[in-house]
């Protein structure tokens, strides 16, 4: 009897016609950025947009979108090369964080690939950067939410939540963990120790931001990076602060809050959530206050 969560609430027919009455080209790249099964021609679409893209948070989003497997590799390999001069234009402006020179690194490079000299050199020089990203969490979310309510989108609240997931690069990230692994037993005991500290400093920056799946890949990053360090106690320190969060996640999700027959209590739930997902989760199960 329960209704149907945010993002269930909503049909391709009327995003369809959200995006035809669209009034902007960002109002419609926020509404593909909301499709979870990009078709060809909307992928193309983002393509277009991305030499243009001078918020760092969209350009990431599409880079999200354009990477998705399903879609054709001709549109996949068309993009590699317009991504990579974009995430270059755009971290000129943001020296000190990581997130676009790291995508910059890696984008068209395959997970089995292992890193070269290269790359482990230009993977060392963003691991001392002092931040993961160039703003929070929040501005996207809110952007997204008034350009959807503009639109009329029904569950604005939770879609906007979606669309802001994909500025975050956590895919990135992903993709770093999987090239790291295939390159472990390449190296020597040194050079394997080096990578394991650029992975420990890219995944503590990535734990110091507010979402579960940044908080996740850098956890994961930094107990991978821990294990190449033969740091045992550094890596039981990590699974220890994943598993706290996933079992904060378990509770939250077994409470089925999307579901809440109250739309608004939802929808205020969502806000809060997307100020700070990791203290909102601890906050959930008693270990802190709501953000």
């Amino acid at each position: 009897m329960l209704p149907e969560p945010l993002l269930a609430s909503l049909d391709e027919s009327g995003l369809e016609r959200s995006w035809t009455h669209a009034p902007s080209s960002r109002a419609r790249l926020t509404l593909a950025l909301l499709s979870l099964n990009p078709s060809e021609a909307r992928a193309r679409w983002v393509l277009e947009q991305v030499p243009e893209l001078d918020d760092s948070a969209l350009l990431v989003a599409a880079f999200d979108l354009l990477r998705d497997k399903r879609l054709a590799v001709s549109v996949q390999q068309e993009a590699v090369p317009v991504l990579r001069q974009r995430f270059a234009r755009l971290a000129g402006a943001s020296p000190g964080a990581m997130r676009l020179r790291l995508l910059h690194l890696l984008v068209g490079t395959e997970r089995e690939a292992p890193l070269d000299p290269q790359e482990l050199e230009a993977l060392e020089a963003i691991s001392v950067l002092p931040s993961w990203k160039e703003d929070s969490f929040t501005r996207p979310f809110h952007e997204a939410r008034r350009c959807l309510e503009d639109l009329k989108v029904p569950g604005s609240t939770g879609a906007a939540f979606a669309v802001a997931e994909r500025t975050l690069g956590h895919r990135g990230v992903l993709l770093l963990l999987w090239r790291a692994a295939a390159t472990r037993d390449r190296l020597s005991e040194d050079e394997r120790r080096r990578m394991g500290r650029m992975l420990w400093l890219i995944g503590s920056r990535l734990t110091e931001q507010s979402s579960l799946l940044e908080h996740s890949v850098g956890t994961s990053l930094m107990a991978s990076g821990a294990s190449s360090l033969r740091h045992g106690r550094n890596q039981r320190e990590a699974f220890a602060r994943e598993d706290e969060v996933h079992a904060a996640v378990m509770t939250s999700l077994r409470a089925a809050l999307g579901r809440w027959p109250l739309r608004s209590l939802s929808e205020q739930l969502l806000e809060s959530r997307a100020r700070s997902e990791v203290a909102w989760l601890r906050a959930f199960v008693g270990k802190g206050a709501l953000p």
